[in-house]
């Protein structure tokens, strides 16, 4: 095995754990067993390096066979994404190589079917390292995690084919670099400095994974929060109009340094990321005031729908900490399909299995309080911070309506009176639609609690839940 390939597989992998299962540790396709923490993973890896001259129909079995393989064993999936050394990525052959396995039904079609097969079966994290286009773009983002180096990319075309296909004159780092797939099109879930940096990143993914449908994450010792961390002070907590950033709550109530960020610099509005809490693995979704308000934009919806049905497909329960003013309107967000969107979040959340545990920390507005799990969708508990407000529309929004009514200044007063009184936690413990008003001081406690009750609840499904790719 070249050093390249040997360094990688030894930073993913526990200290001499990995096992060869190909023929050759210096084919273009290498692939095996070994641990990360001490669970037994498979791993494909592509060698960019290799001098080996191979029939690609064989590499494509052998692919094949190692997706088999981690099916049938109950492994999770990390696949090391790299360009072959016989592709340039500067220019695109003529694919007389590759046409035999174009119509085969065990050729290129077959990959791309089987790693969508296995969504929601077994948990499954790519890494890519360089540019790669065509074929080898697929498997990857059919995958739940894809990590991307800063140099890495990908497209479906060589920038020369797009060139001459399209007209693109646009450098490649804008349609197909690993920043625009971390900002733009959501492609990449976590974007790493360094090659080392991204290997780290997929061991703490499966750490925090099971390693398939049939079991729940393996529960670690409970570490306390970052002694740094600590909550915004209480004039922002009862202000709902000033923006905070949501991740101080997170670092707040999570276990230190255990907290993965998913789509970190994607649609920004909304936090979501894997964490533990107390030791047990939990996903974590939540709004941040400081980017764009905090609002739910069609892609929000994307992004929040896919991220749910991934956590909900491998047992992980889900926390909610909800605070925003609701749906984005106007002419760019209808055009775009927020009604259509917000439909579609509604119903992967109605079809939710794991247990949900919504809070609201300071406003939930409209019908974000619907898309945060809340009131209707049956979260499995449901409280609110002392001085949060659940209601149609907040204090700005009923002022500029009355004024638009022509009412008087006591005729508005009055009724924001009334909305205050109605928009109260106090209000909907007592009419019993939330279950408790907790202190924000107690929230880890009642997280912890959370996930005691759902880790000790049996798995029952009997076949997978499958993934949105989104």
């Amino acid at each position: 095995m070249n050093t390249l390939m040997k360094d990688r597989i030894e930073t993913l992998l526990d200290c001499h754990s990995f096992q060869l299962l190909t023929s050759s540790d210096d084919g273009e396709l290498i692939g095996g067993t070994g641990q990360i923490h001490g669970k037994k993973v498979t791993v494909i890896a592509i060698n960019p390096l290799s001098t080996l001259q191979e029939n690609p129909f064989e590499i494509l079995q052998d692919e094949l066979r190692l997706l088999d393989y981690a099916e049938h064993n109950h492994l999770p999936l990390v696949y090391l994404a790299d360009r072959p050394g016989r592709v340039a990525m500067d220019r695109t052959a003529i694919p007389l190589s590759i046409l035999k396995t174009y119509g085969d039904p065990n050729g290129v079609g077959s990959i791309f079917y089987r790693f969508a097969t296995l969504s929601g079966v077994i948990p499954r994290v790519a890494v890519v390292f360089s540019p790669i286009a065509t074929t080898l773009t697929y498997p990857v983002a059919e995958c739940d995690c894809v990590i991307m180096t800063k140099e890495a990319g990908m497209s479906l075309a060589r920038p020369d084919l797009e060139k001459a296909m399209s007209g693109e004159k646009s450098p490649y780092t804008e349609y197909g670099g690993a920043e625009m797939h971390a900002e733009i099109s959501g492609t990449c879930d976590i974007l790493a400095q360094t090659s080392h940096q991204a290997l780290e990143y997929a061991r703490t993914f499966c750490s925090l994974m099971p390693s398939w449908y049939g079991e729940r994450p393996e529960n670690y010792p409970a570490k306390k929060p970052d002694p740094d961390a600590s909550f915004p002070p209480d004039t922002i907590l009862n202000d709902p109009y000033t923006a905070f950033d949501m991740h101080q709550i997170i670092s707040s109530i999570t276990d230190q340094d255990s907290f993965l960020e998913h789509r970190e610099r994607y649609s920004q509005e909304l936090i979501t990321g894997l964490a533990r809490i107390g030791g047990y693995s939990v996903g974590i979704i939540a709004n941040n005031s400081v980017q764009r308000g905090g609002i739910i934009f069609p892609e929000t919806c994307r992004k929040m729908s896919a991220f749910i049905t991934f956590c909900d497909a491998f047992n992980i329960p889900l926390i909610f900490l909800c605070d925003l003013p609701g749906f984005m309107i106007g002419s760019q967000a209808e055009q775009r399909g927020i009604i259509h969107h917000g439909a579609f979040l509604f119903s992967i959340l109605a079809q939710t299995s794991v247990p949900r545990f919504c809070v609201i920390v300071r406003k939930a507005y409209t019908a974000g309080l619907y898309a945060m799990g809340g009131t209707g969708f049956k979260p499995t508990r449901l409280v609110a911070f002392p001085n949060a407000e659940l209601t149609i529309y907040g204090s700005k929004v009923i002022s500029i309506l009355a004024k638009e009514s022509g009412l008087g200044e006591e005729e508005t007063q009055n009724i924001l009176e009334m909305v205050r009184e109605t928009a109260s936690p106090q209000y909907y413990y007592q009419s019993g639609y939330i279950d408790a008003i907790i202190k924000p001081g107690d929230l880890r406690n009642e997280a912890e609690n959370f996930l005691i009750d759902s880790y000790a609840e049996p798995i029952t499904r009997s076949e997978p839940r499958r993934i949105i790719c989104l």
